[in-house]
Parts: structure tokens; C-alpha cells; sequence
């Protein structure tokens, strides 16, 4: 028989049709080039300092990005050791980083809770850690300094998409203690901005739409030429997801652009308001959703998870956002849930 010819690729050949796990609406299927998850690798190797001697497992899907490209491939690419886990187990998983002597692990901020909650993480020994990192959904800073009161190891917030390389910032341990919040300032390789409607550059502080531009940037939604158009324009990825930059240039993200309810004419952005409810101590998990409203277009809905043997009411809730929060952003109703529904990577499905 014929010998297997091997396939011509360029680098803008693709490696993979990945579909996003969207917040809010339908998932597209990114078409994932080789030259993506080369730069991926280049970017997170520099930006993070990896080495040939870090470790790290895989506890989340290996068929979304964050599986394969946070620290799988680009610790492939600087020599360094993987340890892949056939299932997620609580214990299982904090014996692994323990046994294994790992040095740099990915979670999702629902993994963080629950390790939190077990009671052998007190025993469990960290020396080799060289930080957490928190990706996939907003991780609440009131759960960034639990786990680094519970293990004293850093705990960074990481930010990326599937369509543009999964590591887009990156921050040092002591950035991550001084700027609690932040997903840090541009990595290597990359160009980002901040823009308005129009797509002008907003005022220094000010919230824009981030756009990326970069090789590490996909090839557009497969059989999806408006998504493509839409996404991708003079070369830049417009993300979705708003943002800010502080005065010493580190960026927040404010929320989904979509994950945004306009209110009497006013923004307010989904992921600032979960924020302050998962600073009371008797909330779990929560969500804020859209209500249709005569007057004001729509409102807040917080759908709520409480914390175990917690209680509290809706009125105080609202007395606690008040106190927090502008008027306008504040939920008109809150709604007390058994659970949300997740995506396996641990986004909330609005959509449900």
C-alpha cells in the first residue's frame, strides 16, 4: 500500500473548530489556525516565565480552550510536565497537586470554592506552588483572598478567549497582591485598545469594548460570515467583554457587552452587580438577568444560590447593594434558586 503523505500546513492552516461556551446567546464554532496556538504558547512562556520545570494538571475539559491552551500546550512547547486527570474529584484532584509537586494550576472559580470547602485542604502541602490562577468566569475578590488566607499561595485572575489564545495579561505575584481584581497588563505579542460604539479609543479611565489584534487572533466562525465580519475588523478581534485600565495600566474587566442590561438609558453591567452580592456573606452563587420593565425598559432579576445554613431576606440584600451600588444598578427583585445551571467549564448558561 501507499505510504501516508504528510499534509501541507501554513500557519494559517487549521488546527481545530472550537465552539464557545457564550454567556448569552448560541455558541459559534472559532476556527483555532496553527499559528494561534504556536503564539498562545510564546506569549504565556514569556509573559508567565514558564519553564522546563514547571507541572501542572488538567483538571478542566480538554474540548474547550482552556483545557488544551492555558498551560497544556505552551508547557509542551518550553519541556514542561502535564498530568492529565481522567475526572474532576475534590480530594483526588488536591492530592494530585500535592503528590505530583505542582507548580502552576488553572481553575475555575467554582473549583476554588469547592476546594475551599474541603476539609483536607489544610493538609495538604503546597511547597512546590508557584501560584493559582483563576480563569473561565469573574472570580469574586473576596474569593482570591479566602484562598490565599486558606493556603497562603497567590491566587491570579487570568482573562483570555477561545477566539484569541486563551492568555491575554499576565501579572507577577506581587501585582496580583497590590491589585487585587485585575487580570494584569497586555502579554507579549499583542496589541489592545479600548473603544467606544464607534470604535474611537475611549478616555484614560474611562470603560471601552476591548479589541485585540496579534497572531495569536483566530480565523473568523466556521459557516458564520456575519459572526466573522462582525468579530474581526481591520484586523482587530472585538472581544465583546468591556473593560478599564487604570492610571498605572492595569486592566479590570467590567462584564459581557451583552451581559449588559440598559436600564432608563443607563449601562449596567451583569458581572460588577454579582460582584457585590457575593461579598455578603450568605450568598453562594448568583446571576443577574434581564426583566422586561413598561417603564425602564428592562431591570435587574438576581437570581440567587444561598450559602449553607445561610439565610437572609430579599429586602436586606437590597439594603446591602444600596449601600454599595449607584440606584440604577441595584436588582428590582431577587429570586432565591436551589442552584444555576453551568456550563461545564463553569460559566453560568443565562440562556436557561
Amino acid at each position: 500500500s501507499e505510504p501516508v503523505r504528510p499534509t501541507e500546513l501554513d500557519a494559517d492552516s487549521p488546527f481545530c473548530i472550537l465552539y464557545t461556551s457564550g454567556t448569552t446567546g448560541r455558541p459559534k464554532g472559532a476556527i483555532i489556525p496553527h499559528r494561534q496556538v504556536l503564539w498562545n504558547a510564546i506569549n504565556t512562556v514569556i509573559s508567565w516565565e514558564l519553564t522546563s520545570a514547571d507541572v501542572s494538571p488538567i483538571f478542566t475539559p480538554m474540548f474547550h480552550s482552556g483545557g488544551l491552551f492555558v498551560f497544556l500546550t505552551p508547557l509542551f512547547y518550553v519541556g514542561g510536565r502535564i498530568i492529565i486527570a481522567r475526572e474532576f474529584d475534590v480530594e483526588d484532584s488536591l492530592r494530585v497537586i500535592e503528590h505530583e509537586h505542582c507548580t502552576v494550576v488553572l481553575g475555575v472559580p467554582t473549583i476554588f470554592q469547592i476546594w475551599l470547602e474541603s476539609p483536607i485542604l489544610p493538609d495538604i502541602g503546597f511547597s512546590r506552588m508557584r501560584w493559582f490562577i483563576s480563569g473561565g468566569a469573574p472570580c469574586p475578590p473576596s474569593l482570591i483572598e479566602a484562598w490565599r488566607t486558606a493556603t497562603g499561595c497567590v491566587l491570579r485572575q487570568g482573562y483570555g478567549l477561545t477566539e484569541v489564545g486563551t492568555n491575554c495579561f499576565c501579572m507577577s505575584d506581587a501585582e496580583s497582591m497590590t491589585k487585587i481584581g485585575s487580570v494584569g497588563k497586555p502579554i507579549f505579542h499583542s496589541q489592545m485598545r479600548l473603544v467606544d460604539e464607534d470604535s474611537n479609543d475611549v478616555a484614560s479611565g474611562a470603560t471601552g469594548e476591548l479589541i485585540i489584534r496579534g497572531p495569536h487572533v483566530c480565523a473568523g466562525y466556521l459557516n458564520n460570515p456575519q459572526a466573522t465580519a462582525d468579530s474581526l475588523r481591520d484586523g482587530w478581534f472585538y472581544t465583546g467583554d468591556m473593560a478599564r485600565q487604570d492610571e498605572d495600566g492595569y486592566f479590570y474587566i467590567s462584564g459581557r457587552f451583552k451581559d449588559m442590561i440598559i436600564s432608563g438609558g443607563e449601562n449596567v453591567y451583569a458581572a460588577e452587580v454579582e460582584a457585590v452580592f457575593l461579598q455578603h456573606p450568605a450568598i453562594a452563587e448568583c446571576a443577574l438577568i434581564a426583566k422586561p420593565h413598561e417603564r425602564w425598559g428592562e431591570v435587574g432579576l438576581m437570581v440567587t444560590v444561598l450559602a449553607p445554613g445561610s439565610a437572609v431576606s430579599e429586602e436586606e440584600l437590597l439594603v446591602f447593594c444600596q449601600q454599595r451600588l449607584a440606584r440604577y444598578k441595584v436588582p428590582k427583585q431577587i429570586i432565591f434558586s436551589d442552584s444555576l445551571p453551568y456550563s461545564p467549564y463553569g460559566k453560568v448558561m443565562k440562556a436557561e
